[in-house]
């Protein structure tokens, strides 16, 4: 028997990345049922690359989300522009394997994968740094920002997709809550805990358990209200299904 059989698994990530998390749960054998929470939107192409172009002392680009590398790169292509004489400093190893299918390699990836240690260890290993553009989405938190600002280095934000609320989904999250008793819900960023409670107030069972990508999405979860949760040490879904199986309800 596959070691989740028979349990019920909540996906809330943005489409077009949940399905790799849904497969990898199904073949564990779980009953995985998707409600994406948020969409995402690139900003306009003619902004951004215009903002390259007046960047002539970049020398670092940080990557903070899949999406950003997603947006940014896709524009960069359409315009038919490309990067030279520039490093890469991404936040985590998934961040990094979408950055190669636009044939870029980073220069640097912290050992734990936030935004946090992204600066810490980046600073411990570099100095006397020139101008930093940070890519981000219009939700992206300014840990990175602040951490830079706090060490003297120049930088600059660049917002390249916006994450808004998916609220086609409302009334389908409602309906598979009330007919679904969810073992594990899954939350991969703070947006989707907050787009949760926008769009439910039901009470969970005591045995769902809320699965957290990381330290920052269960920081929001806790400041939201949900209990009995769990985060791997590592911030992958590969992980997060890990300690799902460490902490499977036996029937």
């Amino acid at each position: 028997m596959l070691p989740l059989a028979g349990k019920n698994v909540l996906v809330t990530r943005e489409a077009s990345l949940a399905k790799k998390f849904t497969n990898q749960l199904l073949d564990n054998g779980a009953n995985v049922y998707e409600v994406p929470l948020l969409k995402i939107t690139s900003r306009s192409a003619v902004d951004i690359v215009q903002r390259l172009q007046n960047m002539d002392t970049l020398e670092w680009i940080f990557f903070t989300s899949v999406n950003g590398v997603d947006c940014f790169f896709s524009i960069l292509e359409e315009e038919d522009v490309t990067l030279d004489n520039v490093k890469i400093a991404v936040v985590g190893k998934k961040t990094a394997t979408v950055l190669a299918n636009y044939g870029y390699k980073p220069d640097f990836v912290p050992s734990i994968y936030d935004g946090e240690n992204l600066v810490i260890e980046f600073l411990e290993k570099y100095q006397e740094i020139k101008q930093v553009l940070l890519v981000q989405g219009n939700r992206s938190r300014d840990v990175v920002a602040k951490g830079l600002s706090k060490a003297g280095v120049q930088h600059q934000s660049l917002v390249v997709y916006d994450t808004n609320y998916n609220f086609d989904v409302e009334t389908k999250l409602r309906q598979v809550l009330e007919k679904v008793s969810f073992d594990f819900i899954t939350f991969t960023s703070p947006s989707t805990v907050e787009a949760f409670t926008t769009f439910s107030t039901m009470t969970l069972p005591e045995y769902t358990k809320i699965v957290c990508i990381g330290k920052t999405t269960e920081a929001r979860a806790r400041q939201l209200g949900f209990k009995n949760m769990i985060t791997p040490e590592t911030y992958t879904i590969e992980s997060m299904i890990e300690v799902m199986l460490m902490n499977k309800r036996e029937d």
